[in-house]
């Protein structure tokens, strides 16, 4: 007997407005769609299946997604579910500028985030024509502890296209997202990257409907060197979803490797006696700005702080 033949999805949501998604095929065809059932659970980059309705919004219904590789979340306003932010993405590229200015939790956190989900992270430094002396002693400082543990941090001027070259070389394969504090100049960032991006940004407004802007809502562009991109909204404060306190830890690759050498299997890197990472810590060899933020987002995740605080 033939087997069933294997369902194919319609195509990748491409972006979001409200109720309406839009949903790119193979073809390149954008279609208007909304939720029902499984589907209203879409985000971009899912993949998706889809069938024909016809209302006053849209033209077909998601009715089902495609298993995920990964999802970037955070907690909602309440904490007590998660808001996906995006979907199957192969690279976080965490934005950061001089204005507004660098906060290292909300690095910390987008970094524990990522590497909850497997997926690689860096960090881009933008605006540096901005940068004076003192800004600049002061950006160098607070991003020194990234690229030693794996995070590459790239400097970069959207205004004056310094290093973009080196940026889209980064981006050239797969599927990152661009996320940051509002201000910091991702979308920018994307039209010195992507040539076209407003013809881009109208036919994604025209498939829904509903005045699509990037700075609203989530979209993904294909890059003309290869690789696509995700320009999220920005975002003020970054709570995490899925993580314990006990298990943070786990998730601050600079702990990995002394953890093992604590005194207790358990340890969480606090209190305890015999722990091998605050040993590395006073000894220099972990930054001591990251070792705070962990205590910080480990006590915010116990509950002991209001959770979701923007620091």
């Amino acid at each position: 007997m033939r087997s069933p033949a294997r369902k194919t999805p319609t195509g990748r949501v491409v972006t979001r407005q409200g109720p309406v998604l839009t949903v790119q095929t193979p073809e390149g065809e954008l279609i208007a769609c909304i939720g029902q059932g499984k589907g209203k659970r879409a985000v971009v980059g899912d993949e998706v299946f889809t069938r024909p309705v016809n209302t006053d919004l849209a033209t077909a219904a998601i009715h089902d997604i495609a298993p995920r590789r990964n999802e970037l979340a955070r907690a909602d306003g309440t904490s007590h579910r998660a808001r996906v932010i995006a979907a199957n993405v192969d690279r976080v590229v965490v934005v950061v500028a001089v204005a507004p200015p660098i906060r290292s939790g909300l690095i910390d956190r987008l970094l524990v985030a990522a590497h909850a989900q497997g997926i690689p992270a860096r960090i881009v430094l933008n605006k540096i024509d901005l940068l004076d002396r003192d800004l600049k002693e002061e950006a160098e400082r607070l991003l020194s502890p990234y690229p030693p543990i794996g995070y590459p941090v790239l400097p970069v001027s959207a205004r004056t296209g310094k290093h973009m070259d080196e940026l889209a070389e980064w981006l050239q394969t797969g599927t990152s997202i661009l996320i940051g504090h509002s201000g910091v100049g991702k979308t920018s960032l994307l039209n010195g990257l992507c040539p076209g991006l407003g013809e881009r940004v109208r036919a994604l407004s025209d498939a829904s409907g509903r005045g699509v802007h990037t700075t609203t809502t989530a979209s993904l562009f294909a890059l003309p060197g290869g690789g696509e991109v995700i320009d999220s909204p920005g975002i003020r404060m970054f709570a995490l979803w899925g993580i314990e306190s006990e298990t943070l830890a786990q998730h601050f690759v600079d702990f990995a490797a002394f953890a093992g050498e604590c005194r207790f299997a358990n340890c969480q890197h606090d209190h305890e006696p015999g722990c091998a990472v605050k040993d590395a810590v006073e000894e220099g060899r972990i930054n001591d700005e990251r070792y705070d933020s962990y205590l910080r987002l480990r006590a915010t995740l116990a509950g002991s702080q209001l959770r979701g605080a923007d620091w």
